[in-house]
């Protein structure tokens, strides 16, 4: 029996958001891909970690619940994986949200929360400091992994490709168009704060890094500043603000994201 190629995984504490947006995905929804919901957990980390670790596809995604992959998605992402391949043998990870090591914001979606497009399209495989973690795809030979020790559900991304590039590997941002199906962002909680301790602890003398949010850095007034302005805007803008779409298919084939 041959062995998928691709598998996805997902984090997941509500199912009617499952079924919405990831389980709505065509690939997903018709089986082309299979998909394993790990329900409930504490640390998306050590979560993803299990699964890294009794995983059989050559390639595995991670994504969140909220997020829908449109149409031909998987025709692309292996695309991209033939290009990666011929171009960088050193290559671990890849994503659609990212930004580069000079804090470069890299990707292309529609963003419900936001009510709007983020990013724009562009061509070619970009390397990556950090990855937003709606979207990780994990080259299995690559042998790297999670860090189960790191808790809650933020930073993950950041930290593997860490983990890549003290192993010697590369992350690249992939042009993968999808609908991230969300609430909007009105609070940095107690929980993101302590992943970005942890963070800090653990890679302090590689400080300071670009994320997508808030950069790591050794200033402790950096995340109290940011955590300040986000709350700000969710107190004063929630008027401006959108919410997630009863059909996310519609909205990708309106923006093109299911061409082939």
């Amino acid at each position: 029996m041959n062995m998928p190629r691709f598998h996805v995984y997902s984090v997941a504490n509500d199912a009617n958001v499952l079924a919405r947006d990831l389980q709505s995905s065509p690939d997903i929804a018709g089986g082309a891909v299979p998909l394993s919901v790990l329900w409930n957990e504490v640390s998306a980390s050590a979560a993803y970690a299990r699964a890294l670790a009794n995983a059989t596809a050559d390639f595995l995604i991670f994504v969140h619940q909220d997020i829908y992959l449109p149409r031909h998605w998987f025709d692309r992402l292996g695309r991209f994986v033939e290009q990666l391949n011929s171009i960088d043998e050193q290559w671990a990870v890849a994503g659609s949200l990212g930004v580069t090591h000079s804090g470069h914001f890299v990707g292309h979606m529609w963003d419900s929360g936001l009510g709007c497009v983020c990013g724009a399209p562009f061509i070619e495989p970009t390397r990556a400091a950090s990855f937003d973690e709606i979207v990780l795809i994990v080259r299995r030979s690559a042998n790297i992994g999670f860090d189960p020790a790191l808790p809650g559900f933020h930073f993950y991304g950041t930290d593997i490709v860490l983990n890549a590039e003290a192993r010697g590997k590369t992350a690249y941002v992939l042009h993968l168009p999808l609908v991230h199906n969300t609430k909007p962002l009105c609070r940095l909680g107690s929980d993101y704060a302590e992943s970005y301790r942890f963070m800090v602890r653990k890679w302090h003398d590689r400080l300071p890094w670009p994320t997508v949010i808030v950069p790591l850095t050794k200033k402790r007034r950096t995340l109290a500043i940011r955590r300040l302005r986000v709350r700000y805007k969710g107190l004063f803008r929630a008027s401006l603000l959108g919410a997630p779409l009863p059909d996310p298919a519609a909205k990708a084939h309106a923006l093109g994201y299911d061409v082939p």
